[in-house]
């Protein structure tokens, strides 16, 4: 995930109302909250944690932000919400005789992927396939760069309005609006700053061939200079014209993402810690590949095809 998951993580804890309002949970939610959830002897976190609290009632929403999703989509998530039990289970203090585990609601949001629509709902099923009894988990697919500009434009807030670079209909048009949308409901010129530099983060993702990145930069320099002065960051990219310095940050940000990525699929498909050499190979392969798409392809391989395209005569 690299740059992606850190924008998201730190937009997502300025707008957790909104998210869980945009996802339509059907919950009567008086209270939005994070929790920080770790399970430090495995060296994983879940990516969000969203507490939502409502008629004495406490439910979570595990929230994973997935660049590349592969065949082990179902298999992650899983992983992901039973490592969130686990860490639930082992802070309940079982001298207050309260040890109840809230329910869960799981949501992988996909930023990118395949072009065959994806179904609402995923599901990892552990018991026998001919049962007629259901084992297993059931997770909500939100396949953000499938929906439309008017489909994210809809949702309250402006959390979901970053999302809207990857939309399948997104143009030069729809960008400006929602430049203008962003001014209409977020005052905050530090705020609003924020929002575009996450926008511009994700449109390098190009899930449909068009990054938007320099259309989102054109539209936030003519419709919205306080938010360039109110920001250091942008102020450096909007003004001083440094284009080729950030697209340079961009390129090897996007490399540290898809190394990140693999050396973890890597060490999840191997349940180890890489040695030393296989993390050369990962960081080596990972120079290769030029964006998240490509290495999509890589995650579809098995353990086995995997392991010779990293470690094989041709990897040097």
């Amino acid at each position: 995930m690299g740059q992606y998951d850190i924008a998201l993580r730190h937009i997502a804890l300025r707008c957790g109302d909104e998210l869980a309002r945009g996802l339509t949970l059907a919950f009567a939610v008086d209270s939005v909250s994070w929790v920080e959830t770790q399970l430090t002897a495995l060296e994983r976190r879940i990516d969000r944690v969203l507490e939502l609290r409502g008629g004495g009632e406490r439910r979570l929403v595990q929230l994973e932000f997935i660049v590349a999703p592969g065949n082990d989509l179902a298999l992650r998530m899983f992983e992901y919400a039973v490592l969130l039990v686990l860490s639930l289970r082992a802070a309940v203090d079982p001298g207050r005789g309260d040890g109840a585990i809230p329910p869960v609601e799981s949501v992988a949001v996909l930023l990118s992927g395949r072009a065959a629509p994806w179904p609402l709902e995923g599901q990892f099923r552990t018991n026998w396939p001919e049962s007629e009894r259901f084992c297993g988990q059931r997770f909500r697919i939100e396949a953000v760069y499938q929906r439309k500009v008017a489909e994210l434009m809809a949702r309250p807030g402006v959390f979901w309005l970053v999302f809207t670079p990857l939309a399948v209909d997104a143009t030069e048009g729809s960008i400006r609006q929602v430049v203008e949308e962003i001014r209409r409901r977020e005052p905050r010129d530090e705020q609003r700053a924020e929002l575009y530099a996450v926008m511009q983060v994700l449109a390098e993702l190009a899930p449909w061939g068009h990054t938007w990145h320099k259309e989102i930069r054109m539209r936030v320099q003519e419709l919205d200079q306080q938010s360039i002065l109110a920001s250091e960051t942008l102020r450096e990219v909007f003004e001083q014209g440094i284009e080729k310095g950030v697209e340079q940050g961009i390129e090897k940000g996007r490399k540290q993402g898809i190394e990140e990525m693999l050396r973890g699929v890597l060490a999840r498909r191997l349940r180890r810690e890489l040695s030393a050499v296989e993390q050369a190979a990962v960081a080596n392969r990972a120079s290769t590949l030029g964006d998240p798409q490509a290495a999509a392809a890589v995650f579809e391989l098995d353990t086995e095809a995997l392991l010779a395209w990293l470690l094989g005569p041709d990897a040097e």
